[in-house]
């Protein structure tokens, strides 16, 4: 089984990174648009889930434009979070902004959207084997039937590839929750900022380690993920995806057309949902994006000693 996308790394290195040996080697990254609410859960789930044994070296929180400008009161939390200010549209860019702050060797990208577990950190220590990136794991926080559906189809987790008789490996990474090494995200120049909207700059990112390492699973991260909007959206949110999912067939020359397919759990409203998520991403996918083929995956080799 070749990736569900069609694409096929050109290895231009196979880099390993260094293992990870303690939560305090971690920065975690959340850009944030607009969702003061978000952040403030965000913010007080991890505290009550986490042991300061566990904490991260800091969080980075990036305002991507928010109006009014996010407001968090910083002191009050017993660890060092950062906020700091992003004018370039897109979650590409507040993510590349917020990097360029970070001190730590590895980099955990999450969402505001996103609430946290007590193993969303730790759960990375126990899947460590060079991988310069890591997939974890997206579960539901409601249990409503939209909510049900994002999470019985994986939606917030890459498809399993499987080759040479290894164990599978991620397609990609979704930001949602992965653990990346800051040396790899150096040397493939980060996110492309050419993409402006949430979807496909980090299938954009996962195809790039690909051309330089190996991705991996970490299940036993967990994070929660507030699919809140009801239908409304949902059919926002596979706009986007089907959008994305077109840049990405032009950066790459891929065919990624959606297709009619059946429901992971075959239920009436699945098969309903199913249908409208194909006609949502077969909506965006038919929309015009231009976008410079720039995928310079080994572009900081050189001043990285690679």
């Amino acid at each position: 089984m070749i990736s569900r996308l069609g694409f096929k790394p050109t290895k231009t290195n196979n880099i390993k990174s260094e293992l990870l040996k303690s939560t305090n080697e971690i920065t975690i990254v959340i850009p944030v648009k607009n969702n003061q609410n978000g952040i403030e859960l965000f913010l007080e789930q991890f505290f009550k889930t986490h042991k300061s044994e566990n904490y991260p070296k800091e969080i980075i929180i990036v305002d991507n434009n928010s109006k009014p400008s996010l407001k968090i009161e910083t002191k009050k939390y017993p660890l060092t979070i950062k906020i700091l200010s992003c004018s370039k549209i897109g979650p590409a860019s507040a993510r590349n902004f917020g990097v360029e702050s970070v001190k730590s060797e590895w980099i955990l990208f999450t969402d505001s959207d996103c609430i946290p577990t007590a193993n969303l950190l730790t759960g990375y220590l126990k899947n460590q084997n060079y991988s310069i990136g890591y997939a974890g794991n997206i579960i539901s926080e409601s249990k409503d039937l939209i909510s049900k559906y994002y999470e019985e189809q994986e939606i917030l987790i890459p498809p399993e590839v499987y080759q040479n008789g290894k164990k599978p490996r991620p397609d990609y990474l979704v930001t949602a929750n992965c653990l990346v090494w800051k040396k790899a995200f150096e040397i493939v120049g980060g996110f492309n900022e050419e993409i402006k909207i949430a979807g496909g700059e980090d299938i954009d990112l996962g195809f790039k380690f690909l051309n330089i390492g190996e991705l991996s699973y970490a299940f036993d991260s967990v994070s929660k993920h507030n699919f809140g909007g009801g239908i409304s959206d949902f059919k926002n949110r596979f706009i986007r995806y089907g959008l994305g999912n077109k840049i990405i067939s032009e950066i790459y020359n891929l065919d990624l057309e959606p297709k009619l397919f059946k429901p992971n759990k075959k239920t009436i409203v699945n098969y309903l949902l199913a249908y409208l998520q194909y006609k949502w991403l077969k909506k965006g996918y038919r929309m015009k994006q231009n976008i410079k083929k720039k995928t310079t995956a080994n572009s900081g080799l050189a001043q990285l000693g690679f």
